[in-house]
């Protein structure tokens, strides 16, 4: 029985002559534990003296059913686009309605949900970003030019530092159990400070050279010079028709990389050196298709 038709009894029982307290039991007599309350239905007796009074809830000032309106929407949005790590708590009372709305806004009107920033290794500059573009476009048009032997002319390089032991990952700890089982324990080891540096040229057949850093010694241009050196007689002896059809060299752009010294050991041997934006270690082929697995194999 709805609170209307509860009413229109109460309303009906008036009309007959009868008081509260008469009505209350009649109410009770009929409908039992659903029926309304004694200072329900005085209350509402003391309504209906009104003639004019009707049967729904007199209106009331304050806060609207909703507040999930268009201009709260627009002002949650540009709020939270101004700083992206804002609590709801804040914009609640910035804007002075509850929490839930703005959740609801978040999640359902704006689809939005907080997640963990990504850490990269630097935060590029508009001008590194338009650099990085015409990068890519450069090489995009490379490979769109002479689909057929741009691949293959590609040797690609990269350094990386080889630990004697390296913790494992994340993704690697996870274990199975049961349901209710105590989760399993693993010690928790220190990276060993023994390391080596592993430079790895390879191209799309292969690897085609790897060095290993001597102990005390630096990687400065001299010495990349002479890894240049070495990959040239490499490809000499293993990809002979690549020479010929000239290498495109794929590295980054690190500063040993650049030195006037390596520079001229790449023209030496006739190498095209292939460009490739500042800190973008994202597009390096070497550290997405290379050293995760290469490691996996390594033993102390």
């Amino acid at each position: 029985m709805s609170n209307i038709e509860k009413r229109a009894v109460i309303k009906f029982f008036i009309r007959k002559g009868l008081n509260a307290t008469e009505i209350s039991e009649e109410l009770e007599d009929v409908y039992g534990d659903s029926a309304p309350s004694y200072r329900t239905v005085a209350k509402w007796v003391g309504e209906f003296k009104d003639p004019e009074r009707g049967f729904e809830d007199a209106p009331r000032s304050g806060r609207p059913l909703t507040t999930t309106t268009d201009e709260n929407i627009e002002a949650v949005e540009r709020i939270v686009l101004r700083d992206r790590q804002v609590s709801v708590r804040w914009v609640a009372a910035e804007l002075d309605i509850p929490k839930t709305t703005v959740h609801e806004i978040m999640k359902n009107h704006l689809e939005m949900k907080k997640v963990c920033t990504r850490c990269v290794p630097k935060l590029l500059t508009p001008l590194q970003l338009a650099n990085r573009t015409d990068c890519c476009e450069e090489l995009l048009q490379q490979s769109e030019e002479d689909p057929s032997n741009f691949f293959d002319r590609i040797v690609t390089g990269d350094e990386t530092w080889v630990y004697h032991y390296d913790p494992l990952t994340q993704l690697e700890a996870k274990v199975w159990k049961r349901s209710g089982e105590q989760t399993p324990t693993r010690e928790r080891r220190q990276r060993s400070t023994a390391k080596r540096m592993l430079t790895v040229f390879w191209d799309k057949d292969g690897v085609l050279l790897t060095d290993y850093l001597p102990r005390g010694a630096t990687m400065n241009g001299q010495y990349y010079a002479s890894i240049i050196e070495q990959l040239h007689s490499v490809l000499l002896e293993k990809r002979r028709r690549k020479v010929h059809r000239g290498v495109l060299l794929l590295h980054d752009n690190a500063p040993v990389h650049k030195s006037n010294i390596v520079q001229g050991a790449i023209r030496q041997n006739d190498f095209i050196e292939l460009n490739h934006p500042a800190y973008s270690p994202d597009i390096a082929p070497s550290d997405y298709h290379l050293f995760s697995n290469l490691k996996n194999f390594f033993v102390a």
